[in-house]
């Protein structure tokens, strides 16, 4: 699997991103000035509850979505995009729209709710191994080595599935 390398990037800036807003117009509606809006992506200042608020309410998150612990902007991480991404389909799917729209949007998020449960085990594994001594070490060694052969012998099979 191909590891794609994400820009130094936070949810907020994701979430205009994604929704094809610069950065002056969010500031703008959301009456924030630049400078404020910079401090928060910089992380020179976590953001204060009432402008959280009013972040969350213009992108329609909750608002622990776009914060960590201490009230700082989240960092963009591959598990938060797909978060994000599955956020924004289903406020698509919540409009109405053309049923072929609709359709599209459907099989976008089954797709996402698959790589958002791959990575619910990729982090349970790696939990495990981080966790585990010289046994779980071995023991993963030889999961590994069963799942990677079956994964070869199906694997012709699950292509053929994906393509019905």
């Amino acid at each position: 699997m191909n590891q794609v390398s994400l820009p130094s990037m936070t949810v907020l800036q994701y979430l205009a991103h994604i929704h094809q807003l610069s950065y002056t117009q969010v500031c703008k509606e959301v009456g924030l000035t630049p400078q404020q809006f910079n401090d928060w992506v910089k992380k020179r200042r976590p953001i204060p509850k009432d402008r959280l608020q009013q972040l969350a309410d213009y992108f329609h998150v909750e608002h622990e979505v776009l914060i960590d612990g201490q009230h700082y902007l989240r960092d963009l991480t591959p598990e938060n995009t797909v978060d994000v991404q599955i956020l924004f389909i289903q406020q698509k799917l919540e409009k109405e729209g053309e049923e072929e729209e609709q359709k599209a949007y459907e099989m976008k998020l089954l797709q996402l709710l698959r790589e958002k449960h791959k990575q619910a085990l990729i982090a349970r594994f790696a939990a495990i191994i981080e966790q585990g001594g010289e046994k779980t070490l071995i023991h993963s060694e030889e999961w590994l080595s069963k799942a990677e052969s079956m994964a070869s012998v199906s694997a012709p099979f699950s292509h053929q599935e994906g393509e019905k």
